[in-house]
């Protein structure tokens, strides 16, 4: 792989990763400005109260991560799949956040509950990402179909093209 283009796929995994910190901080700001904490009461810091806020905001940290990451299925990841992948990684994070704060919350059914909503939105996620979308090509657009005069065109242009890229290139290294 030439230099170029791995400095490139470094710079996207690195652009894809920030994005979906930046996601998940997004998302964990605007909850927090619309569900605050609840005031701090250092002689019961585990208290009823504090669980309560725990489990609702892990419930609402699931739903948003699941809406993120069907956001981000939805756009067309052909065409931009930095900025859909940095999505996706987005709602992991946040799937990850609801995690840790239901686990903090007092051991409960409605934590059983957050637990079972982010195991199947992300198997469901992750097999509509990875089996759905990728599946089979068709008759028309397979492999074995039958290329189109236009594509049997494109083809000997990018041929001829690339071996002029050749031909210039020892030119330039000799």
């Amino acid at each position: 792989m030439p230099q170029r283009n791995l400095s490139q796929t470094v710079l996207q995994i690195v652009f894809s990763f920030f994005l979906g910190l930046v996601v998940v901080a997004f998302v964990g700001i605007a909850l927090n400005t619309f569900y605050p904490e609840p005031v701090a009461r250092y002689d019961a810091p585990d208290s009823a109260v504090w669980n309560t806020w725990r489990l609702v905001t892990g419930t609402w940290l699931l739903v948003c991560a699941t809406a993120v990451m069907i956001a981000s299925m939805l756009i067309r990841t052909e065409r931009i799949p930095v900025i859909t992948n940095g999505i996706l990684l987005g709602g992991l994070f946040t799937m990850i956040y609801a995690v840790t704060m239901s686990l903090s919350a007092s051991n409960e059914w409605p934590r059983l509950a957050v637990m079972t909503g982010a195991l199947v939105v992300t198997v469901g996620i992750a097999y509509w990402k990875f089996a759905v979308r990728k599946a089979a090509p068709t008759a028309a657009t397979g492999p074995t179909a039958e290329p189109t005069p236009l594509d049997s065109a494109l083809a000997g242009r990018v041929d001829r093209l690339e071996h002029r890229f050749d031909e210039l290139r020892r030119a330039l290294i000799d």
